[in-house]
């Protein structure tokens, strides 16, 4: 039997350095990169020829993700139309609630909505066939917004979050009776309905017979589990399509990171638009923007010029990330143990003077930036200034930190969590989350500092670029909509919309 064994020729083994402890050695040789579809060169002399490229680009994986059509060489997409059902008055939720729900970490329901249904979204390039003719859809969107009637049951009660407030009997049985009277639910026994579930629980909140009443649909949501039950409990793994999940810093107080880095992803010395000290009280952005800076105006003529900043930008770009790792987020609750991140976030801060095991955390590492909290503009600056930003476990191994690294150009790191811990990635048939995220696993969680120092500034850069340039593309953002494309990409695989032989397949 004959094996054959490949490895990087450019590289060559990971021996130990002189001077580098066998700790040091080790981290290094965790370093978990996509190397394996780096090319490698050809030994001089090879006997073989090397391949032509390609005619047609979409026999690889991952796919070609730029965002114009296939005039312009970008993916194609199949083509669905959308039917958004209108709700009758008494069965949708008054503005007062839904407006209330902007500061809800549970949101994504609201914002898919409005870029299938504003006037103002420019839906071009999401790939959003909308139709008001339901005989012409392929897909049916219910405007069903549980996560968002809790929402306010909860804040109303002072967050006890065991109470329904009548979540079933007067809001999700009455709406899927309605939709199932207008007679499209039964032609594919509602498989092609789409209902938007972006709690941690999916629809683990409700009664069985409200659970029963939707299930039969297609669910979006924010978090995809592979690991045994109770932990993928709620989780679907062939009738779900997860998406991202909304966060406070983007999609509840509008920080825009075009204000404080330039196009390539760069930071800036000093914030533009709206992040600008003396404009806060003036320019109050209204939706989520992660594509182009605030508009700015000089003082003396405000609201009637209009600019992107782009002179001022000449003189405060690239004023370097500096930091080198950050994070936002809690430990948990006293007791709690492994229930919470997995024990992993214990290792971010200092332990109690009477543990058993005592040290002071990442946070005590050089260059980490390691926090409970800030206030939301000295989170955004120090976003723009950091290369990589940790995302441990919470209660699930979803995080929305995730999504405000990838909105400001910062390289996720994922810790027990992501694609090799058994989270299901959004999109991840469409993107190729190891070209720009670095993943450890929970029993290495401990040598993060030491792994992140091996990171060469070449592969952070290859990094970085990726997230930039792809990653960013899955932000839920209201300006371009692009997360609507790979939502319909996934749709369509799942119902094989375009799907048919040879010369029958359909593309927009």
């Amino acid at each position: 039997m004959l094996v054959f064994l490949f490895r990087r020729t450019d590289e060559g083994p990971i021996e130990q350095l002189p001077g580098e402890t066998k700790q040091e050695l080790a981290a290094r040789r965790a370093l978990r990169y996509d190397r394996e579809r780096e090319r490698v060169p050809a030994p001089p002399g090879s006997m073989f020829p090397k391949l032509d490229e390609l005619v047609e680009r979409d026999r690889l994986w991952p796919p070609d993700l730029k965002v114009q059509g296939p005039a312009d060489g970008g993916q194609r997409a199949p083509a669905a139309n959308r039917y958004v059902y209108d709700l009758p008055s008494h069965l949708t939720l008054p503005h007062k609630k839904t407006a209330q729900c902007r500061w809800s970490a549970y949101n994504s329901e609201l914002l898919l909505h409005s870029l299938l249904t504003s006037p103002n979204a420019r839906q071009a390039p999401s790939g959003s066939l909308v139709t008001t003719d339901p005989k012409e859809a392929d897909l049916f969107f219910i405007p069903l917004f549980p996560s968002c009637f809790l929402f306010n049951c909860w804040v109303e009660a002072g967050w006890k979050k065991d109470l329904r407030c009548g979540v079933e009997e007067d809001y999700i049985l009455p709406v899927m009776e309605w939709v199932k009277e207008q007679g499209y639910w039964d032609a594919n026994r509602g498989e092609d309905h789409i209902i938007v579930h972006p709690m941690d629980f999916i629809d683990g909140y409700y009664t069985e017979e409200a659970r029963m009443a939707m299930n039969s649909s297609t669910y979006l949501v924010t978090v995809g589990d592979l690991r045994p039950p109770p932990h993928s409990a709620h989780y679907r793994h062939y009738r779900d399509i997860v998406i991202p999940s909304a966060t406070h810093l983007l999609n509840s107080y509008y920080l825009n990171p075009m204000d404080y880095v330039d196009e390539l992803g760069h930071p800036l010395s000093t914030p533009r638009g709206s992040a600008e000290p003396w404009r806060k009280e003036h320019a109050a952005p209204t939706r989520v923007e992660i594509w182009e800076p605030s508009p700015t105006w000089e003082a003396s003529v405000w609201g009637k010029r209009p600019d992107f900043g782009v002179g001022k930008v000449k003189e405060s770009l690239n004023a370097g990330r500096t930091t080198t790792a950050i994070f936002r987020g809690g430990v948990g609750r006293p007791g709690e143990g492994e229930e919470y991140a997995l024990g992993i976030r214990s290792l971010f801060f200092a332990t109690p003077d009477n543990a058993t095991v005592t040290h002071k955390g990442f946070a005590s590492v050089p260059g980490f930036d390691i926090a409970e909290q800030s206030e939301n503009d000295d989170y955004a600056k120090a976003l723009s200034r950091s290369k990589f930003g940790l995302a441990p476990p919470g209660y699930t191994l979803d995080t929305t930190r995730i999504w405000e690294y990838l909105a400001f150009g910062v390289v996720p790191v994922f810790i027990g969590t992501g694609p090799t811990a058994g989270q299901v990635m959004p999109f991840e048939a469409d993107f190729d989350w190891s070209s720009f995220s670095i993943s450890i696993p929970r029993e290495r969680a401990h040598l993060v500092p030491e792994i992140l120092a091996a990171v060469t500034e070449e592969e952070y850069e290859r990094l970085r670029k990726n997230v930039w340039e792809t990653g960013r593309m899955m932000v839920l953002e209201q300006s371009r909509g692009y997360v609507w494309k790979w939502i319909a990409r996934a749709l369509c695989r799942m119902r094989m919309i375009g799907t048919g032989a040879g010369s029958t397949i359909r593309y927009t």
